[in-house]
Formats: structure tokens, C-alpha cells, sequence
């Protein structure tokens, strides 16, 4: 029996994030994968993108509060949101609501959205423009956590599925694997797997929806200069109504392409579908001049969302030393140290820190009890 103040459950990044506070505030932490490899599943098939103006105002103010750590995993890649005339309303009323977190967001018309981005059809008349997006070296980043949590003495212990918890006169009891753990408090960071790690604590499920996110590699045309491509940002498609229907982004040697779907799946290994990779193509095609129909490389995985896509992080209303930290959706890896320094203060029942309040946040916007949870997904990607 292997003793700790905190297991964390859940090797990709909100799991790591979490682990290393915790263990650099001097608790003793074990986190378990239920993989031979940590950041096997959402973690490790990110779009790899820092987004200031992706997801609602909770999370924009979460994806702000992480940049500092992020830093050194950035490189240049602006983000734009293209749209035709029908949209353009749209788009500019978001530019004017971006601004009031991110004052750098701009509107700009489509003679210039072609010149940041020379493949958009003709017919595109304007977008956002985020010139301070940025691309993420996730696996870096990743590893940067795992050093630190070492670094503090924290243990992983990978192909280590949980198959019971059970709590008793105030401690858990941790079988997971071939390891039993006594520990305080579990944290629950399973993602797609969240709400199964919570029946087995005796928590009442959150209703967690994980989705499926296809995405594809594509050739680049001949006759692009790779400086110039490398320039092009990362651009999405919105159509005349309704959310947007596609996006793309320089890689090296390719064009990501993804038809930014969001597929209803069970939590596994996520496989991409023909269909969808086919739809990914169609839409770059009638958003932009490139007509492709063969692809360098296909995968998916799953994004898993909380109904009123915010993330929880939060202890249990009923059970006794369990904590949620579930639903990072698609803002995981840009959210992830403002979500552990959270998960960090709560557990440890310490003051959050000031920058966090400052910005607006409140343990209210992350709880797992808050009556947003409880409902049908809010649309969105």
C-alpha cells in the first residue's frame, strides 16, 4: 500500500498541469495513466493552437492566465475568421465583443484577409483577425510539466487503469492497475473517461460529452514559396449561419484540414471516418481556391465537453475528497496551468491567486454543482 495526499487520475494535460502544482506546493502526489504513455488520447492529437478569443468569456479569461507559462512553446501562427457578405454582420459584432479581453482583435475586409492568406475565394468578403494567436509545441510543453513533477518528487505510474475507489473513515483506497494507493483526495482528470472514473468514487455522473475532432494532412500545391506559406494563419470557416464548418493550417511539409466536426462518441481510442476526412476537403474547397482529394495523413480524437462548455474544477458536492477537473473540451492545453494553479489552491485550501481574481474569474464559474452542467450541450465549436 503506497501512501499520498493526492492521486490524480489522468495523464494528459489538465491531469500533468494539476500534478505538478500540486506536488511544487509540497503535497505528495501520484498520478495515474491508464496507458503505457501519458498524453496518448486528446492531449497528443491537439490542433496545437493558443487561442485568445476560442470558447466563452470564462474560458478566453483561463486561455489569458496560462500565456506566461506557455511562452516558451510559442511560435507565431495568426488565427482568422473568414466569412462571405451574409456574415460579415457577424463577424464584425464578434471583433467588437473580443476586443473588451483581447484588444489586439481586428476586422479586417477581404481584399486583406487574401493577402494574409492568398488561397481564400473571391467571394470571401472579411473576418477576425487574432494576430497574437500562436501555435503550441504541445509535446514540449507536456514534457516541461512531467520534468516539474518529477522534479518535485512527484510518481507516475502509467498502464495503471482504475478499477475501484473506495472511501472510507476519510481516506480513498486506490486500486488501480497492479497498485493499491491510500491517498486523501482523488482528482478526477480522465477526460472522456471522467464520468466513469466518478461512478466508481460514487459520484453522481456530470453528463460529460465527449466528441470527435477529425483532422487531415494534405499536400501543399506547387508553386507557394514554403516562406510565405509558413506565414498563412490559422483560418476558419464560417458559414452564413450557424457555427463554422472548417479550418486550416500550415504544417511542415502539408495543410492541416479539419471539417471541425463534432461527432457523439463513447470514450475510446478515436479513429477518423472517411466521410469526414471527405467533408474536411469539401469545405476547404468552397471557402478557398485549393481543390485536393488525396490526403498525406488522417487521425482524430475526442474532445470532451461539460454541457455549458466551461470546465469543472471543483470539488464533489456529495462525495468526500473527490475533485473534478473534466470538461477542457477543446481549450485544454491553453487553459492548462490557470486550470492547475485552481486545482492547486482549492485542494490545498489556499487563497486563489490574485491575478486569477483580478482577470474575473470565480470558483462559481468552475463548479461542479453549478446548474449550467445540468442540461442539453450548448452549440459551439
Amino acid at each position: 500500500m503506497t501512501n499520498c495526499d493526492v492521486v490524480i487520475v489522468g495523464g494528459g494535460i489538465g491531469g500533468i498541469s494539476a500534478a505538478a502544482r500540486l506536488a511544487a506546493d509540497g503535497g505528495s502526489v501520484i498520478l495515474l495513466e491508464a496507458e503505457s504513455t501519458l498524453a496518448y488520447h486528446t492531449t497528443g492529437r491537439s490542433a496545437a493552437q493558443y487561442l485568445e478569443n476560442y470558447g466563452n468569456d470564462t474560458v478566453r479569461r483561463l486561455t489569458l492566465m496560462t500565456r506566461p507559462f506557455l511562452e516558451p512553446f510559442l511560435g507565431p501562427r495568426p488565427l482568422l475568421q473568414i466569412g462571405r457578405e451574409a456574415r460579415i454582420d457577424d463577424l464584425r459584432a464578434r471583433v467588437e465583443h473580443a476586443i473588451e479581453l483581447v484588444p489586439s482583435t481586428e476586422f479586417v475586409d477581404g481584399e486583406t484577409a487574401r493577402q494574409l492568406f492568398p488561397l481564400l475565394a473571391p467571394d470571401i468578403a472579411g473576418g477576425l483577425y487574432e494576430p497574437d494567436s500562436q501555435d503550441i509545441d504541445v509535446a514540449a510543453l507536456h514534457q516541461e510539466y512531467v520534468r516539474w513533477f518529477r522534479a518535485e518528487g512527484g510518481t507516475i505510474l502509467a498502464s495503471a487503469s482504475v478499477r475501484s475507489l473506495t472511501r472510507s473513515e476519510g481516506r480513498w483506497r486506490v486500486e488501480a492497475g497492479e497498485h493499491t494507493i491510500d491517498a486523501a483526495i482523488v482528482a478526477n482528470a480522465a477526460g472522456a473517461w471522467g464520468d466513469q472514473v466518478a461512478t466508481l468514487a460514487g459520484a453522481e455522473p456530470l453528463g460529460l460529452y465527449p466528441l470527435r475532432r477529425t483532422i487531415a494532412i494534405a499536400s501543399i500545391p506547387d508553386g507557394h514559396d514554403p516562406n510565405d506559406v509558413a506565414r498563412w494563419p490559422l483560418t476558419s470557416f464560417e458559414p452564413d449561419e450557424g457555427p463554422m464548418v472548417g479550418y486550416c493550417k500550415p504544417e511542415p511539409g502539408g495543410l492541416m484540414v479539419s471539417p471541425a466536426d463534432e461527432t457523439p462518441s463513447e470514450p475510446c481510442d478515436a479513429k477518423p471516418e472517411e466521410i469526414d476526412v471527405a467533408l474536411g476537403l469539401h469545405n476547404l474547397s468552397e471557402y478557398t481556391t485549393l481543390d485536393v482529394h488525396h490526403v498525406r495523413s488522417t487521425w482524430a480524437g475526442l474532445r470532451t465537453f461539460t454541457a455549458d462548455r466551461t470546465p469543472v474544477s471543483g470539488f464533489d458536492p456529495e462525495i468526500d475528497g473527490f475533485y473534478w477537473l473534466v470538461g477542457q473540451g477543446g481549450y485544454g492545453i491553453h487553459t492548462s496551468d490557470a486550470l492547475a494553479q485552481v486545482a492547486a489552491a482549492n485542494i490545498g485550501q489556499t487563497d486563489w491567486p490574485s491575478h486569477l481574481v483580478d482577470i474575473g474569474l470565480s470558483s462559481a464559474d468552475l463548479a461542479a454543482d453549478r446548474a449550467s452542467l445540468f442540461g442539453p450541450l450548448i452549440d459551439g465549436h
